[in-house]
């Protein structure tokens, strides 16, 4: 019999899309949630009570593009890990994420290639425009001070902006290529032992990144492209100008990053050859979820 899937969710808001993101996926596998701190765990706890869903306790207050959502990652891999004997595959998914093919091709996609890493990369050298931006320029994306005071809040985002005008140059170690793609990708759970022990044994590592941008899209791929599972992976795809809409393994985004998708982008979503399509909510998506649920599955 084949291993299960343990999905490993990042979320903020939007308990009635996570529900029906689950209900969608719940075969064969188990379900790792971590809830931004910021956000009352309460009512999604309420919705989601399924005994294969677990909500980590170990909750991180999620900054965009900071180094927060690393350690949020971490701590969903950390606890999927300690059953690692029971899966084929960990598969980061976002709470606005949702699937546009039967669920049980996508465990057959992951589960009969037990030893592929589903996640793709470019070489950041090749792309002076990532590189210059993403790693070797320093940007502030965590809060400076932890506090709940508007006022402190509000001179804490001027600091940082002004902090971001400045340009200043960020360290990053030659020894290691810069890999970067989409953060939500598919690794065996060799694979997430490794990158697990890394992220811990090497705290330099994590401070080199500590001020990068979108360390989200580079941090994991950097490590997996150095070392020997860089062998499995889908591999490393030709540079095509920026856009990480280019570079996903099996999401359905588009182009711009920004746009939700509703019920008006039918055509597309059933011409995509993807998994899953990013950026679904229920206050504009529930009529695609709806449309998606009777036609595909």
């Amino acid at each position: 019999m084949m291993k299960k899937l343990a999905f490993l969710i990042l979320a903020h808001n939007d308990p009635i899309h996570l529900n029906k993101l689950i209900k969608a996926l719940n075969y064969n596998a188990d379900f790792y949630v971590h809830i931004d701190k910021k956000t009352e765990i309460e009512k999604f706890q309420e919705l989601i009570s399924c005994e294969n869903v677990f909500f980590i306790k170990n909750r991180l207050s999620v900054s965009w593009a900071g180094i927060s959502m690393i350690d949020a990652l971490m701590n969903l891999i950390s606890e999927a890990l300690k059953n690692r004997i029971k899966y084929s595959h960990a598969v980061l998914i976002s709470g606005s994420c949702y699937p546009i093919k039967k669920v049980n091709e996508i465990y057959e996609y992951f589960a009969s290639n037990p030893k592929k890493e589903f996640i793709t990369f470019i070489d950041m050298r090749e792309s002076p425009e990532h590189y210059m931006k993403l790693i070797n320029t320093k940007w502030f994306k965590e809060p400076l001070f932890n506090s709940k005071n508007k006022y402190l809040k509000q001179l804490d985002k001027g600091i940082r902006f002004l902090m971001n005008k400045l340009r200043l140059k960020n360290y990053w170690d030659d020894k290691m290529i810069p890999y970067y793609g989409h953060t939500w990708c598919a690794l065996t759970m060799d694979c997430c032992d490794y990158v697990y022990n890394y992220h811990n044994n090497n705290s330099w590592y994590r401070e080199m990144n500590r001020y990068t941008y979108a360390v989200d899209e580079h941090y994991i791929h950097t490590i997996v492209g150095n070392s020997k599972f860089m062998e499995s992976t889908l591999g490393k795809v030709e540079y095509k100008g920026r856009g990480l809409f280019q570079y996903t393994s099996f999401y359905l985004i588009d182009r711009s990053l920004k746009k939700w998708y509703n019920l008006s982008d039918w055509q597309e979503i059933i011409q995509s050859d993807k998994l899953f399509v990013r950026k679904v909510n229920s206050e504009t998506g529930s009529d695609l979820v709806s449309k998606i649920n009777e036609e595909l599955f």
